[in-house]
């Protein structure tokens, strides 16, 4: 697994479990807040990359980003092995709620430790 330091920014190809911090607030969610990518789905208006969903550690879904607002706004720390498939909003919630990303937020947590980022969980 390869991490980065916290002010590196890329151009990412994003996928499922890549966590990231975000660079700015998102309504009452601080801007360091961690997130885990749950989907991936491509962009009408390029062929690559993809906008991606994410769900930070206190289960807020800020929605999906295109490139520009990847670059802008996310920062890539790491991956964490999950295997999810998104299917609805409601679904989403309810596995939040019945604790099926729990051990994914608790590596994201230690690798955001690892790389040096100051969290907000």
């Amino acid at each position: 697994m390869k991490n980065m330091k916290p002010d590196e920014k890329i151009v990412k190809d994003y996928q499922v479990g890549d966590i990231v911090r975000t660079t700015e607030s998102f309504g009452p969610n601080p801007a360091g807040s961690l997130a885990m990518v749950y989907e991936t789905y491509p962009d009408n208006d390029v062929k690559v990359p993809e906008v991606i969903s994410i769900i930070l550690t206190n289960g807020h879904d800020i929605g999906s980003f295109n490139h520009t607002e990847q670059t802008e706004s996310l920062t890539w720390l790491g991956n964490v092995d999950i295997a999810y498939v998104y299917s609805s909003p409601s679904q989403l919630m309810a596995d939040y709620r019945d604790g099926y990303f729990n051990q994914a937020f608790a590596e994201a947590q230690v690798i955001s430790e690892q790389v040096g980022v100051s969290s907000v969980v």
